[in-house]
């Protein structure tokens, strides 16, 4: 019994400590990307975006922490209340024995086992009285190691909670820790801010250029995906009804990759989250965000998710993107410069189909990527949901 509670502790615990050493994963690598653009002022707004994801990280490491700590404490509490019911079984365990050894030297002067076993009637009666001495003191004995095993359980469950308090411990330590270090972060969050102020004029008509880019991005994906919907559909036929035997594998194991799929980089962040975004310079302009952004390294290698067909390369302006059916699944790519695929290629799973465009002379660039659901209407759903936690 004991050995299943440690196993499920520690599986438990396990899952809590890898969440939470995936968030400290995603704060370092953030940190690289900040030293990165530290020298670029030209990328200040880059800076900032990477301070916004560096805050949103910590919440969600110290939230990882506070959830540990609430994990240990149930198990602290689930330890103490069995020490205290270990206890009382071998206090209760003792008071038998004792009454045992009491019973047994009251009245060791009336049964003299040798004259009481001579005394019976018939051999069965001395045989069965024989017994009698022999399986008393075997259960006397039985008692003894019970209660020694019993003794010897109850030293082990205090060991380990001697050592969940002294987990508790490192962890309260640690979640303080990781406070001090947000606070910082938001610190240097708030001088971004002010240092950009002087600047905000022309940076809130860049930030509304990005939204008009956004829409018409978004208006152009649903436009093609409309399409690709509609070569696949009748009037009276539901549109998977029309995927072919491949295209439906593909489909099935996109689905069933969720939370598995690898990066559209080789190595990034995620500074832009699903759904509305702002940011600390700008909270009254709301960014709708269909996918997420990536901020990598400049000039990175932009690879395809999953094995697909490419359905489009499509330019608009300030943008260009490439647009990768799998299925009834579809993937984005934009913000790219340098495409190698043109429509009607298939690709593999992380085959290179372009470059994120970088800025003259910068180290960091912004990759945007999105992935949509064609179901009986056609949905954005949350790649971050999707793509394997580095």
């Amino acid at each position: 019994m004991l050995l299943c509670i440690f196993d499920a502790y520690t599986q438990s615990r396990q899952s809590l400590e890898e969440q939470r050493k995936q968030a400290l994963a995603e704060i370092e690598e953030t940190s690289r990307f900040l030293r990165e653009t530290e020298q670029n002022r030209v990328k200040s707004v880059e800076k900032l975006n990477l301070l916004d994801a560096q805050v949103v990280q910590f919440n969600r490491l110290i939230s990882s922490i506070n959830a540990e700590i609430s994990y240990t404490d149930r198990q602290i509490g689930e330890t103490s209340a069995k020490i205290n019911q270990m206890t009382n079984e071998i206090e209760k365990m003792k008071e038998e024995y004792a009454r045992l050894v009491y019973h047994a030297y009251k009245n060791r002067g009336q049964y003299n086992k040798l004259i009481y076993i001579l005394s019976s009637k018939d051999f069965n009666e001395a045989y069965r009285r024989m017994k009698y001495f022999q399986q008393y003191s075997e259960y006397r004995k039985k008692q003894i190691a019970e209660i020694n095993v019993k003794q010897e359980e109850l030293r082990v469950v205090k060991v380990q909670l001697e050592e969940q308090r002294t987990e508790k411990e490192q962890l309260l330590a640690e979640q303080r820790q990781e406070s001090r270090r947000m606070e910082t972060v938001k610190s240097e969050q708030d001088r971004e801010v002010n240092s950009l102020r002087s600047q905000e004029r022309r940076l809130r008509s860049q930030l509304l250029a990005q939204q008009q880019k956004e829409k018409r991005l978004q208006s152009e994906i649903a436009k093609l995906i409309a399409a690709e919907t509609k070569k696949m559909s009748t009037s009276t036929a539901n549109p998977y009804d029309k995927l072919t035997p491949d295209e439906i594998l593909i489909s099935s194991n996109f689905r069933g990759n969720k939370g598995r799929l690898p990066w559209p980089t080789e190595k990034g962040v995620i500074t832009g989250f699903f759904g509305p975004n702002t940011n600390s310079l700008s909270k009254y302009v709301s960014l709708p965000n269909n996918g997420i952004n990536i901020t990598t390294v400049g000039e990175a290698d932009v690879r395809v998710v999953f094995d697909g067909e490419v359905i489009a390369v499509v330019g608009i302006p300030g943008d260009l993107f490439v647009l990768v059916r799998h299925g009834n699944y579809f993937t984005a790519y934009s913000n790219m410069v340098d495409v190698k695929v043109k429509k009607d290629d298939k690709l593999k799973s992380k085959d290179i189909i372009g470059k994120v465009y970088t800025e003259k002379g910068a180290k960091t660039a912004v990759l945007h990527f999105e992935i949509w659901e064609q179901s009986n209407t056609m949905n954005p759903v949350n790649p971050e949901q999707w793509i394997l936690k580095q």
